[in-house]
């Protein structure tokens, strides 16, 4: 059985010291070179506070407050497009700002993100079963009730899981799988493959403020879980990189 967060654990167990010594190294080439928004290892991030103070306490995901560290980077080819991930050391644990870029690597989205939740079923099928999985449902909720909405969609894909007396209907489409190879130094000799079932929920909080729920299967060298992250939108000019 995987440890709580394994892979976001061994990459926030690292010192900052550690961090820039292995960075500082002066020999082959390192594979955090030209990333979107000139995001690298061992560098600095601030993050925008604004959309967290307009969204007031209901957010459940909560600003850092405090200068971030990239420890460690993650890559998800999608298409045309490339996913990069990058795991965020703060003093209460780890985040990962999520950036989307084309094939000319102008930045298409980005999403900060914080882990919320765990869980390591007895049983799976209730997660992923083909029929009824959990995982792809049109609404998520969380354990204090909170609901989100489906955000990815597939109408050639949607089957009906269940319908009420008034006829609306609960859907499920099936989560969509990926794997990301996450580097733990620059220079590439140290990383993990981790394979994802993914579908992405999201809800609004205020008139100015959406906030998303991603849902996983979440495969790494330890084993296996189902992992909660929730995030904001950012707007990539807002995020400072030191």
């Amino acid at each position: 059985m995987a440890g709580t967060w394994s892979l976001l654990k061994k990459i926030g167990q690292k010192k900052i010291d550690e961090v820039k010594e292995s960075f500082q190294k002066d020999w082959g080439d390192r594979i955090d070179k030209d990333l979107p928004l000139g995001l690298r290892m061992s560098g600095m991030v601030d993050v925008p506070e604004v959309d967290f103070i307009l969204a007031g306490a209901d957010l459940k995901v909560k600003h850092p407050k405090e200068t971030l560290v990239v420890a460690s980077i993650g890559v998800i080819p999608v298409g045309d497009s490339m996913l990069y991930r990058f795991y965020l050391n703060a003093s209460q644990g780890v985040y990962v700002l999520q950036v989307s870029a084309d094939k000319n690597r102008a930045v298409e989205e980005c999403k900060f993100y914080m882990p919320y939740d765990e869980v390591h079923p007895e049983d799976w099928d209730f997660w992923l079963s083909k029929t009824d999985g959990y995982i792809g449902f049109s609404v998520f909720q969380t354990k204090d009730g909170t609901a989100y909405d489906r955000v990815w969609q597939d109408a050639g894909a949607e089957t009906t899981v269940d319908e009420d007396d008034q006829g609306n209907r609960l859907t499920r489409i099936p989560p969509v799988p990926f794997y990301e190879v996450v580097y733990l130094d620059p220079f590439g000799e140290k990383r993990e493959t981790v394979r994802y079932e993914s579908m992405l929920y999201g809800r609004r909080v205020t008139e100015q403020v959406d906030e998303y729920l991603l849902l996983s299967l979440v495969e790494e060298s330890d084993g296996a879980s189902i992992q909660i992250m929730v995030g904001l939108e950012m707007e990539p000019a807002s995020i400072k990189v030191i």
